[in-house]
Order: structure tokens, then sequence, then C-alpha cells
């Protein structure tokens, strides 16, 4: 194969111009070497021919005795671009880059050797590994959550991806030093707003109100203390107080709504060009370490469009109160619901909508009142 690339090269041959050069140049023809880009001047012959014919060429000279100088045309090329060299050239490049779709290295740093080495077997199950495709390797979020659940003295596990090597960090969960109970403050049951009691979910205490009946803010719900006979023993109220009450909430828009919406995304891969062009006009080591890294870079660009959302009744009503809805369902306790929705008006002015939605909501309305001793 070597021998093969080798003939493949292209020599320059200058000889002087007198009689005997155009009977050696017959000869050459004669013997099938392939002459190529014949010129002349005044006193020189140039040609070009195959490093395989080159024997035979300084055979024929030594016949003729003529005066002749051969040279190669890329010997002064830092990059010759031969088959070889291209072949070299490619795998140079295309080595690194398979490589780097591969994991070399998964770093576990723990504090704790026993649970290092656990977590390390978990990764392993997790197809988290040495000598694996990247694509096969789970996002850190799958990663975290099953570690966190096998794990429950960790309080978060920190995971980086640089390069080929991924490294989690595990964040032990900080000791809590339980305190007695015996000092709690003992409280009642408040209301923290108006609203219809309609039930009691309540761990210790007294009712003081009945379901279905009205409460005022501030009103007593539930008393800690617990009498028997003539006698009274703080106990404390725990627990909730359920309720119906109505709630207002008012927002505020512009009547365009302005937004990005993602249409495409566009990639630039294999910059090589810019970086060769210095390459060739400065050749150092800098460069060339730039014109390699060059062909590893690809850029990521998100392409955005921007439009305008006119705000109509209707959009209002089919997309922005549902969003209202689920907010306002957020921001209540785990067992609280919302019962009814109504809109009371919407206002619209040149640049801006304007309005006010009522709910009828059922949640905990009681708060804790501590109980002092003189009471």
């Amino acid at each position: 194969m070597a021998n093969k690339l080798k003939t493949a090269r292209i020599i320059e041959c200058k000889l002087d111009k007198e009689p005997k050069a155009f009977t050696f140049l017959n000869t050459l023809r004669d013997k099938q070497v392939n002459i190529m880009r014949l010129s002349s001047t005044n006193k020189k012959i140039t040609f070009f021919i195959q490093e395989k014919d080159l024997p035979i060429v300084r055979k024929v000279r030594q016949q003729y005795r003529v005066a002749i100088h051969i040279s190669r045309p890329d010997s002064n090329r830092i990059i010759q671009f031969h088959s070889f060299v291209l072949i070299g050239l490619l795998l140079f490049i295309l080595i690194p880059y398979i490589s780097s779709h591969f994991v070399w290295q998964v770093v576990v740093d723990d504090p704790s050797d026993e649970r290092k080495v656990g977590i390390e077997k978990e990764l392993k199950s997790m197809n988290v590994k040495e000598w694996i495709t990247k694509n096969r390797v789970p996002n850190d979020g799958v990663i975290r959550q099953k570690l966190l659940a096998s794990n429950h003295d960790l309080s978060w596990i920190h995971i980086t991806r640089s390069g080929s090597v991924i490294k989690l960090e595990a964040v032990p969960a900080p000791t809590i030093e339980s305190k007695s109970t015996t000092e709690k403050t003992r409280s009642d049951l408040v209301a923290l707003r108006k609203g219809v009691v309609t039930y009691y979910d309540l761990q210790s205490g007294e009712r003081v109100v009945k379901i279905h009946e009205t409460v005022q803010k501030g009103d007593l719900l539930a008393s800690g203390i617990i009498k028997q006979g003539n006698l009274e023993k703080i106990v404390g109220a725990e627990g909730r107080v359920y309720a119906d009450y109505w709630m207002e909430v008012t927002f505020q828009m512009p009547t365009n709504i302005q937004y990005e919406s993602l249409v495409g995304k566009r990639l630039e891969f294999l910059q090589i060009k810019p970086a060769w062009k210095t390459f060739v006009k400065n050749p150092s080591v800098d460069s060339g370490l730039q014109m390699i890294t060059s062909v590893f870079q690809v850029k990521k660009e998100l392409i955005y469009d921007k439009k305008q959302l006119p705000v109509t009744e209707q959009w209002i009503k089919d997309s922005f109160m549902p969003m209202l809805y689920i907010k306002t369902s957020a921001s209540l306790s785990q067992n609280g619901s919302i019962k009814q929705e109504k809109i009371l008006h919407i206002t619209w002015t040149n640049d801006t909508v304007k309005g006010k939605v009522l709910y009828y909501i059922n949640d905990n309305i009681a708060g804790k009142r501590p109980i002092h001793q003189g009471d």
C-alpha cells in the first residue's frame, strides 16, 4: 500500500535546452514514461513525471549525459496532500470525535466509603458506567431521583458532566436534633377569616362552633382547655377547621400580549475553514491547535419568532381563567378546593385589561392563638 501511494507523487524535471535534450525526451516516451505539462523557455525545458518513472529518467540521463534538475513541488508544504496523509488526518479527526461520544470516567464523591460503593453499584445497574455511549446514559433527573429514593440519608446529589467524565457529589442530609415537646406552647384554634364551618379535623381540643355556623375573623373555633367537672385541663387544640368562604382575585394584563415562539434550531459545526486559513498564513503550534479544536466546535442557536396575542373575552374565558384557577388552587391547603368561580367584571382601556374573579372556596381557616396561664 505504501509503495502504491509513493508512486502517485509528482516529480518536476528541468534540463538545459540543447540538441541532446529532444533526443532524451523522445527516448523517455519510447520507454513509456508519462511526460506531463511540458513547457520550454529560451534556456530551459520543464516537464513533470510520476515518481515511479524516476529510475528510468535517471538511467536515460546517464546514457545521454544531459544536465537535469529534479525536485518535488510539494516538498515545502507543511501538510502533504497524499493518500496516506489524508487518511492519517481523517483518522486524527475521527478518533477523538468518536471517542467524545463515550463515557470514559464516572467519579463518585462521597464522604462515606460504604455509601460510595453502594452508589457505584446502583449507577452500574442504571447503565452509568465507563465504555458506554452517552446517549444510553439516563438524564440527570432520573439518576438523582433513583439514588435519593434508595439513600434516605442524602439531601441532594450534584451531577456534573464535563466532556466524557460524569461526576456525582453526594450531599448528606443535615442531622436534626429532636426537641422535647413538653415545652410546646398550647394554643386555641381561631378563625383567620370569615366563613361557614363545614367540618372539623381535630387531634385534640374541644369544638366551640357548630357545623354550618358562620364565624367572623378572630372567633374561637376550638378550645385547648377541656373542662372536667369543676376542673379545667389545658391540653391545647391541634388540627384543622374547614369552612366555605368567598375570595376575590383581581388581574391586570395588556390588551396585546407579546411572546416568543420557538420555530426551529440551527447548528453550525466543523468550522475548520477560517482556522485553516489562519494556519496556512501563520503555521504555528497555537494556530494548529486552534484548527484541530475548531473541528469539534458545534454552535447551537435557537430561532424564535416574536408574536402578538390580542386579548379577547373569549380568550380570557377559554385560556386565562383555567390558568388562574390552577394558580388559585395551588395556594390552598392539601384538602382545600374551589367549589365555584364567577367573573365579576372586566374593564377594557386602550392598552390594559382589568378584571375581578370571585371564587367560592372550602379550606382550612383555623390558626393558633396561644393560651395564657391567666386565661
